[in-house]
């Protein structure tokens, strides 16, 4: 069983991507990302980096996809 991605960066995660158009590919929900303003090793761009490619529908996707330990937190 795979951990789950901690609280804190899901919620960094869901702030970065608010206004993002879904459906979304991995690419365009990572450079997203990184264009708010999220640094390209913080761990919510770690997280969505590490995501299997696809193309998401949702938010809730996302969070299925990422894979983080629960002691990770946003930079």
């Amino acid at each position: 069983m795979r951990p789950g991605m901690s609280t804190d960066t899901f919620t960094e995660v869901q702030t970065l991507l608010e206004d993002l158009d879904f459906p979304a590919d991995k690419d365009a929900i990572v450079r997203h990302a990184t264009e708010r303003g999220a640094a390209y090793d913080s761990a919510p761009v770690r997280a969505l980096r590490a995501m299997p490619v696809a193309t998401y529908r949702n938010i809730s996707e996302i969070r299925s996809s990422v894979d983080l330990g629960p002691d990770e937190t946003p930079d």
